[in-house]
């Protein structure tokens, strides 16, 4: 069985046009993907050597640097909302 492949900046994109959608501000989407790295770096496996390293650099990193990897990879979602 082929998985399909997620563009991930699309998918991004996508969620942040349903959380524009909804009323949810960009203040609370940053907070909302801080939560998830928090939860995904605890509990998810990572399936590729980047995963991986991504989890390591989540772990390790101060709460003002997960915050600023949340708010680049906001503005990465938000470059592709249209």
């Amino acid at each position: 069985m082929v998985e399909a492949q997620i563009n991930f900046p699309e998918e991004l994109a996508t969620n942040i046009r349903d959380g524009i959608k909804h009323g949810v501000s960009n203040e609370q989407m940053v907070k909302g993907m801080i939560s998830i790295g928090n939860l995904m770096s605890k509990f998810v496996k990572p399936d590729s050597p980047e995963e991986a390293l991504m989890g390591e650099i989540w772990k390790i990193s101060t709460d003002e640097e997960k915050r600023m990897l949340a708010e680049i990879v906001f503005r990465l979602g938000k470059k592709y909302v249209q």
